[in-house]
């Protein structure tokens, strides 16, 4: 099974999140599994080379993977029809940074072994929800894209997790696509696309599975987990552990701690931000600039 990431950018929190991701699997894998990050920043994925496999893209990458209606997340499809094109015997399973294994990755291997493909939690149908994705739903209802007509047995899945098995990638990715392209054409919100595309594309051509709660996906609680990510790779650093040492550090941390969802509240978001603004920090002073 390949294990596949995308990160862009150098904003050091997606990565400190991958990083964590990265570990969770690394420690439950065997000789036939592989971890792949695709990324614009190899440099920040040094210390892992040991252990994964970097492919370093760039922005003129980034933008051919758009597309013509140049819609950022359809990125996401063409990096995993990439990698599936690299390892085409391979299952692959894709994740967003923010995820963590908690349960058996043999769980995952199963249902991808037997031809079943995986994705995150079942949101529902999107004709329930709410502005945006409602908005998608009625422009694209009824309408065929691939040999496939939209409708109420069309559920949207999270798309923080993908999981194709390997004999059905093509065609899983080829309706992905075409799918993604004809909603995109159609004038559809661009809000969801990719993760509706997925969700139908698997859906249709191979069957579809929840992995929660095998995978956790910590969307709406990150700062919690990206402050112990931080506090791991300074000890990993600072003790200038060996890859051993450092799956160990990882296995010392009690996950059971961290939450994977946390509600706030925008009451609470307004009056901190009303405070701040009110009691503002004074007298800041610096070093001097080196000259």
């Amino acid at each position: 099974m390949t294990i596949l990431y995308l990160t862009f950018g150098e904003k050091t929190e997606f990565h400190v999140q991958a990083y964590l991701s990265m570990l969770s699997f690394r420690r439950q894998m065997t000789h036939d599994d592989r971890i792949v990050m695709v990324t614009t920043a190899p440099q920040l994925y040094r210390h892992m080379e040991q252990w994964a496999e970097v492919i370093s893209i760039d922005d003129r990458q980034i933008e051919a993977w758009q597309g013509a209606h140049h819609f950022f997340w359809r990125a996401k499809i063409k990096a995993i029809e990439h990698v599936s094109s690299l390892y085409p015997e391979d299952d692959i399973l894709y994740l967003d940074c923010d995820t963590i294994l908690y349960g058996d990755i043999n769980a995952l291997r199963q249902p991808l072994a037997e031809g079943s493909g995986l994705m995150d939690e079942n949101e529902g149908h999107p004709s329930g929800m709410k502005t945006k994705t409602l908005r998608m739903w009625k422009t694209i209802a009824g309408r065929t894209y691939d040999g496939i007509t939209l409708g109420m047995q069309h559920n949207m899945y999270r798309a923080g997790v993908v999981g194709i098995p390997h004999q059905k990638a093509t065609e899983v990715l080829t309706t992905a696509l075409a799918l993604c392209d004809g909603m995109l054409a159609d004038g559809a919100e661009r809000i969801v696309i990719e993760q509706y595309s997925l969700s139908v594309a698997l859906y249709e051509r191979a069957g579809l599975k929840e992995t929660y709660p095998m995978i956790a996906h910590y969307w709406a609680s990150k700062d919690y987990w990206i402050q112990a990510g931080l506090e791991l790779m300074a000890r990993v650093l600072l003790t200038s552990a060996t890859p051993e040492e450092e799956m160990r550090m990882y296995e010392a941390l009690d996950l059971s701690q961290l939450p994977i969802y946390v509600y706030k509240s925008n009451t609470a978001r307004r009056l901190k931000t009303l405070v701040g603004r009110m009691f503002k920090d004074r007298d800041v002073r610096y070093i001097q600039k080196r000259t």
